[in-house]
């Protein structure tokens, strides 16, 4: 039987992408989704070894529906892929805290909830793959993506606990972080920036600023294949990395990131986003 997968935020971006591509692999993927009628266009694809399941991550229940349907395929996971998240953003002392509770339901404790629901299995079969999908937002945490970044942020302790946890009993942990992919993600973070700007107050003029930053972010970025080509690492090397970068031409960033002082990057990041 082929090794079996989960990915969560399977109908659309990297998620899409990553089951497409695991499955052409010889993978037997479970793509995931709240809604699995967005994943029918997958049915039949690589040789029929990508299965849509409905599953909502914040949602106890839709997990253990889930897992049961994947146990009567006979299936034992081999690999699960968090990569179902969603992104908030405005500034912090705007931002409602309904907001942040959404936020990190999805990006932070979906994970949890996801990670909690496969390991029994895993460790039982002595063997497995556990891949977050972060984001270099979780090392540099640009003006009016705290929300986001924290959450991603929060992935990264997350991710090494986990790693050191479960090393001894075969399994292996891993985190991938995106930066500006070519996806429709960032519509949704174009839409709430906007949504700020129409509501005016003190931060109204920088965000309209930071927006239009952000607009060239996506579309001019690499597509989901960079993240596809890390995540195919991390669930196939004998030693995969405790992190990925994808594109890899965001490690110098990271680098700045930890080697500068905080002023110092305050400034360059103040200068890259064009905000007074």
């Amino acid at each position: 039987m082929h090794q079996s997968i989960l990915i969560t935020g399977a109908s659309s971006g990297i998620g899409e992408a990553c089951a497409v591509h695991l499955a052409h692999k010889g993978f037997r993927v479970y793509a995931a989704a709240r809604r699995a009628e967005k994943l029918r266009e997958l049915e039949g694809l690589a040789g029929g070894r990508i299965t849509p399941v409905a599953l909502d991550v914040t949602d106890d229940a839709a997990i253990e529906k889930a897992m049961a349907r994947i146990a009567e395929d006979g299936a034992t996971l081999f690999g699960l892929v968090n990569n179902a998240g969603v992104s908030v953003m405005g500034p912090v002392e705007d931002t409602p805290i309904d907001e942040w509770r959404r936020q990190y339901e999805t990006n932070v404790f979906g994970v949890v909830r996801m990670t909690q629901a496969v390991l029994p299995q895993m460790r039982e079969a002595g063997r497995g793959r556990i891949v977050n999908i972060g984001s270099v937002a979780g090392r540099i945490a640009t003006p009016f993506h705290g929300v986001y970044a924290s959450s991603k942020h929060a992935l990264e302790g997350l991710t090494d606990s986990l790693r050191r946890e479960v090393e001894p009993f075969g399994l292996k942990a891993s985190l991938v972080r995106p930066g500006f992919i070519n996806t429709p993600f960032g519509n949704q973070e174009q839409e709430q920036l906007q949504a700020h700007v129409d509501a005016g107050g003190p931060y109204a003029d920088a965000v309209r600023a930071y927006k239009l930053w952000h607009a060239k972010g996506h579309p001019t970025a690499p597509g989901p294949n960079v993240v596809v080509d890390a995540v195919h690492a991390a669930l196939t090397a004998e030693r995969p990395h405790s992190r990925y970068t994808a594109p890899a031409s965001n490690i110098g960033s990271l680098l700045l990131r930890n080697l500068l002082p905080s002023a110092v990057m305050d400034r360059f990041l103040k200068r890259i986003t064009e905000l007074k």
